[in-house]
């Protein structure tokens, strides 16, 4: 079928356009044999002539490859699912010793651009595959099908070897793109013309990193909220953090930066307790018993894998007992005065999103703590 004749018939099926795609547009295959490349004109191929192909010997028995001593081979006249395993080697007919109880699992090649790689695996996604070959995960990758309909591969979207292993790559599009940590992303892949030190970092981890910039042979560190402007061929280091053995002080210093940069006044102290105090909390407008108040939130030592939670307010506050959570939990002398902790846990079932270290910080418990003084009872 011509590739002009396959995308009239999808045009024509409209109920169903994935369905026609699969149905007139079959994948290509390829297979390894004796270690070269092997085209077949089809998933189903009989013996000999995938032996032909390959310029074996007719004396030669085809052998597929299990990686065991119990390869299977196949006569002329046997039919071959490529799907079952695609990497074959051949041997003298006189010389093939057959063994029986094959339990292993058949090698199986993908291919893009023609190069092959041997996997066990029946699935892989657009991201495995790419690294597999050592490609960036910025490469545009297509499904070779035989018609006009090839198929673009996404990072996450699910490739399963049965669908076909033939695949060719394409230079990421015109567009914005950066570099961050030697690899290039594209548009396609999140780039836009304004992104902050936490979207930077998500294109290459989830977890907690500290972004630089590259300028002049110089690092600039990008904060987390921080917004640069992206016009193109930018440069970036994301370095994931060890947040395990204690929390990095470079970040809360950081995250404090973002809320003195508004306004806030923001305190941290190191006695009896890593901590921070934030001052001068509003309480919403009209409220009879004061108009703020200073919160104190310690700072757990595994920060920012384990999350903020609970809070103190001064021992003498009108606020204890008027706020959600329990008060007399606990008290801490610090910063001259006795604070008493209540209850209060917004990342763990009072009303915040779950605790993402990526996201989350000393600045954006601001906003639960303001949120907490300003719903305080009257």
């Amino acid at each position: 079928m011509s590739k002009t004749n396959a995308v009239a018939e999808q045009a024509i099926d409209m109920s169903g356009s994935t369905k026609a795609c699969e149905r007139n547009s079959p994948s290509k295959w390829n297979s390894l044999v004796n270690d070269t490349l092997t085209i077949a004109p089809s998933r189903k191929i009989q013996a000999m002539v995938l032996k032909t192909q390959a310029g074996a010997p007719p004396d030669h028995i085809l052998v597929r490859d299990h990686g065991s001593n119990h390869d299977a081979a196949f006569e002329d006249g046997d039919q071959i699912d490529l799907a079952d395993g695609n990497c074959f080697f051949t041997v003298p007919r006189c010389d093939y010793v057959a063994r029986g109880g094959c339990a292993a699992p058949a090698k199986l090649v993908w291919f893009i651009d023609d190069r092959p790689e041997t996997t066990l695996r029946q699935k892989q996604t657009g991201r495995h595959l790419r690294e597999l070959f050592g490609l960036s995960v910025a490469t545009r990758l297509f499904r070779d099908l035989e018609s006009a309909n090839d198929k673009q591969v996404g990072l996450d979207d699910e490739l399963l070897f049965a669908d076909g292993p033939v695949f060719y790559s394409r230079r990421g599009h015109a567009g914005l793109s950066i570099t961050v940590n030697k690899q290039t992303f594209s548009e396609a892949d999140g780039v836009k013309s304004e992104m902050t030190g936490i979207e930077i970092a998500r294109l290459v981890t989830d977890q907690p990193s500290e972004v630089k910039r590259l300028q002049g042979g110089k690092e600039v560190v990008v904060r987390p909220d921080e917004t640069i402007k992206i016009h193109g061929c930018e440069e970036f280091t994301v370095l994931r953090c060890n947040v395990v053995g204690g929390f990095e002080k470079e970040r809360t210093d950081r995250e404090i930066a973002v809320l003195k940069s508004n306004g806030a006044e923001v305190e941290f102290i190191t006695t009896p307790v890593n901590a921070v105090i934030y001052r001068g909390v509003p309480t919403r407008t009209g409220y009879p018993h004061l108009q703020s108040t200073d919160v104190l939130v310690v700072i757990p030592g595994g920060y920012p894998g384990v999350m903020l939670d609970g809070a103190y307010l001064p021992q003498e506050s009108p606020l204890l007992g008027k706020v959600v959570g329990a008060p007399k939990q606990g008290t801490i002398q610090a910063n001259g005065r006795t604070w008493e902790l209540v209850s209060y846990h917004p990342h763990n079932g009072g009303g915040a999103a779950p605790w993402n270290p990526s996201r989350n910080g000393i600045h954006s418990y601001y906003s639960e703590v303001l949120s907490w003084i300003q719903a305080a009872a009257a």
